[in-house]
């Protein structure tokens, strides 16, 4: 990571417009191969037995190390209004009247000292496992008295931040010091996707980040399952909102309210990725990731990647890849199609050829036939996200604390197939015409029945089929995924790269113990807050409080006291993160 260097100027707008050209001669998107997408990742050995049959036999594994990142930007300060206004002046987004100017960054970018006590909250909650708190702020001008030199650059930190943070490390991370080569040409960025697009490249010792914005506080003790484990992979919340853009985003979509426009972009890229389907919004609290996988799937979608770094508001061209939505998604997503690789590609072709036979035909015939004959397929199956607490505590970790309702987890199979009905499931039309006939076989090898030509048209042209197919072959087992891996002495190197992808992409789907609050005036905070969590103690596991005000000064520092009330109220001990 670069250190941090007074010398550093931002820079200019040609390298930006270079960007912006070499962006759009690059592909929409990529298809990373599993071998190579595992291919830094080793095996502990207890991996194989848990993945194919759902048991541990491993050794007592230690709690994870998850690291706390913000983006955090103090709008109030001087200098980075003095440095934003330039490029606010030549964005398309400026209008004749100044009014967008004038507005946008007044609840954007306004300071209520929320990081302050979000890093309370983390050292108070979370500090069993908390590895550091990274910081990612922006850089600004200092000029000359007559304003035409740039005379030293600074970068943004909070006022209140101890500058000794041994105990607990904390780095305060300027852009240029994070993001890619490409991508800094475009600095400085006001814009929070832009950023978010980058965090991958915060350099640590772990790959688990819980990445939160300085309005989100936590207020129950957590457990790092709460957030990752490493038998079932990090937890995702979902919104009831779902996205299927199944045509090129228009400008009417590019005006809709909020997050809308980048959910309805990033569900387009989706889907022409890996088949259309509704994808449900993710909640608006921290996202528990992984840097390796966040790097895969934003750089699997290299042109609107590079685009989107090129912007530096939110809005300005519109439509931008949005990383919590485009992440949760593909790591699901990977998952699956991890399964159908390994199902058809690798078992089911079991000599190798690319061509699925009449006998290996016959084979996943059997296969189908067994799981749909099951009485009640959807009680045969053990439900593990049922069972996720005593299998952590059985490795010797803890089980969650917060968010313990748990929905579903990828070790019970795909998302999709929860609540899905494949009583009509049909070979003939879901794999191939003829697939059930031996006499479709002929001299001449049908293309239609490739093991890839199989596989594409279950992973994206008819992903229901895909689904159905998983569903149906799981249900042959009580639990774990084993009916769909390789065979473990005929092709064990090929079981190994499957595992690996399956423990890579795992995850665990929760309904989180979190309440959001869009933030208007000193009395909701008063009635809403303040009296249930301070004077009545309510608890909850996650805080949001987003600024939505836009009244009057006088009312502004009503609110101001109110925050500060609640704020002190919630979390009134200093953290060692402060002076």
């Amino acid at each position: 990571m670069s250190a941090w260097s007074e010398n550093y100027r931002f820079p200019s707008r040609a390298d930006c417009n270079e960007v912006r050209e070499k962006a759009n001669t690059l592909p929409d998107m990529v298809f990373v191969p599993f071998e190579d997408a595992v291919a830094d990742m080793e095996l502990m050995g207890w991996e194989d037995l848990w993945v194919s049959k759902a048991r541990y036999a491993g050794p007592k594994l230690a709690e994870p190390k998850i690291d706390f990142l913000y983006n955090w930007v103090n709008g109030s300060q001087s200098k980075l209004v003095a440095t934003m206004r330039p490029y606010e002046t030549e964005s398309t987004l400026n209008d004749d009247q100044g009014s967008w100017i004038a507005s946008h960054g007044s609840n954007r970018y306004r300071e209520w000292n929320e990081l302050r006590y979000s890093m309370r909250s983390v050292e108070k909650y979370a500090g069993t496992f908390a590895n550091r708190v990274q910081i990612l702020v922006n850089a600004f001008e200092e000029r000359s008295q007559n304003g035409t030199q740039v005379v030293r650059m600074g970068k943004q930190r909070p006022d209140w931040l101890s500058d000794d943070t041994r105990e607990f490390p904390v780095e305060v991370l300027s852009q240029e010091q994070f993001f890619g080569p490409e991508e800094r040409k475009c600095l400085p960025s006001f814009d929070s996707l832009t950023i978010e697009n980058q965090l991958y490249n915060t350099k640590s010792e772990t790959d688990r980040l819980f990445a939160l914005s300085d309005d989100m506080i936590l207020g129950k003790p957590h457990a790092a399952s709460d957030l990752y484990s490493p038998l079932f992979g990090p937890t995702l919340g979902f919104k009831e909102n779902a996205y299927n853009t199944l045509q090129p985003p228009t400008l009417k979509d590019a005006e809709r309210f909020g997050e809308k426009p980048f959910l309805i972009y990033t569900s387009w890229l989706l889907n022409r990725r890996f088949g259309a389907r509704k994808r449900k919004g993710q909640v608006h609290f921290g996202h528990s990731l992984s840097r390796s996988i966040t790097r895969e799937a934003i750089t699997s979608f290299p042109r609107p990647a590079l685009l989107s770094a090129t912007q530096r508001f939110r809005g300005e061209t519109g439509f931008q890849l949005y990383s919590w939505y485009l992440v949760f998604h593909y790591t699901m997503e990977r998952h699956r199609e991890a399964l159908l690789w390994s199902y058809i590609m690798l078992r089911s072709d079991t000599d190798d050829d690319g061509y699925l036979s009449w006998s290996e035909r016959q084979k996943i015939l059997r296969d189908i036939s067994e799981g749909m004959s099951n009485e009640a397929p959807d009680l045969f199956r053990h439900r593990m996200y049922y069972r996720l607490g005593d299998n952590l505590e059985q490795a010797g970790l803890e089980r969650p604390k917060v968010n313990t309702d748990i929905i579903w987890t990828s070790l019970d199979g795909p998302y999709y197939i929860k609540d899905l009905n494949c009583d009509a499931f049909d070979t003939e039309d879901c794999l191939a015409p003829g697939f059930s006939s031996a006499a479709s076989d002929s001299r001449t090898r049908s293309p239609m029945f490739s093991s890839a030509a199989i596989f594409h048209r279950v992973t994206h042209e008819a992903p229901r089929c895909g689904d159905c197919l998983l569903k149906l072959i799981l249900n042959r087992r009580r639990a774990g995924l084993g009916t769909l891996l390789p065979h473990p002495t005929k092709k064990p190197q090929q079981r190994a790269i499957v595992v690996k992808a399956l423990m890579k992409y795992q995850y665990t789907i929760v309904q989180p113990d979190a309440s959001f609050f869009m933030i208007t005036d000193a009395e909701q905070v008063e009635h809403v807050l303040i009296k249930p969590y301070i004077k009545h103690n309510k608890k909850i596991g996650q805080l949001c409080l987003n600024d939505d005000f836009n009244q009057d000064e006088q009312e502004l520092e009503a609110l101001r006291k109110a925050m500060s009330s609640l704020f002190e109220g919630l979390l009134p001990e200093k953290s060692s993160f402060e002076k």
